[in-house]
């Protein structure tokens, strides 16, 4: 892992990362930190929710699930600087190939953090059915911030396997990965529905 890791690296220095043109971090690991911050968020109103044991153990699960979705944003950060190196070099016999190898990579990348996403929706929805009533605005944002992470891993994963398609044979990504996007897509609109009923007064 890299020295600057996401996980070391201030706020700061992640938004300032964000503006390079660089790849590393790009907007996949910005959705993955972003889900990682939905994930602490339902810690929160687990920790807010003493009297329920259920509620501890779902505090743990959530909390280790927020340290892989930021180590997985990591992860898809070094895969998105090494499709950009890629896609930057110039026209020759091995362009193709070794885009195609980035973007297998790529979308290899963006599957994990959308596995993780997929993870959070249940964690959030059991969260909803035992956490602090007085806290289900707070939960309602995780539930909008988690979207948020499931789209960004939805699209991603589209660039990158309609990416592979322009440089070679996409047909064992398509296999692998065409429907965990629709799992993503579907997830999301289901934690919009969610943030939406958590969040009425």
């Amino acid at each position: 892992m890299a020295a600057d890791a996401l996980m070391t690296r201030t706020l700061d220095a992640f938004l300032r990362g964000l503006r390079r043109a660089t790849g590393n971090p790009g907007g996949g690991a910005a959705g993955g930190v972003v889900a990682a911050i939905g994930a602490a968020l339902g810690t929160m109103v687990c920790n807010y929710t003493p009297g329920e044991p259920r509620a501890r153990e779902r505090a743990l699960a959530l909390d280790l699930l927020g340290d892989r979705l930021v180590a997985g944003a990591d992860a898809d950060a070094e895969a998105s600087e090494r499709l950009g190196a890629a896609l930057a070099l110039p026209e020759s016999p091995d362009r193709s190939p070794t885009v195609f190898d980035a973007a297998t990579d790529a979308c290899a990348a963006s599957a994990a953090l959308g596995e993780l996403a997929l993870a959070l929706v249940r964690e959030l929805r059991t969260v909803a059915d035992l956490g602090n009533r007085h806290l289900m605005s707070d939960l309602a944002v995780a539930a909008d911030i988690a979207a948020a992470g499931l789209g960004a891993a939805a699209t991603n994963l589209r660039g990158g396997l309609e990416l592979a398609a322009a440089h070679g044979d996409p047909t064992a990504l398509e296999t692998a990965h065409r429907s965990l996007v629709d799992a993503l897509v579907a997830a999301r609109a289901d934690m919009r529905a969610l943030a939406d009923r958590l969040g009425e007064p």
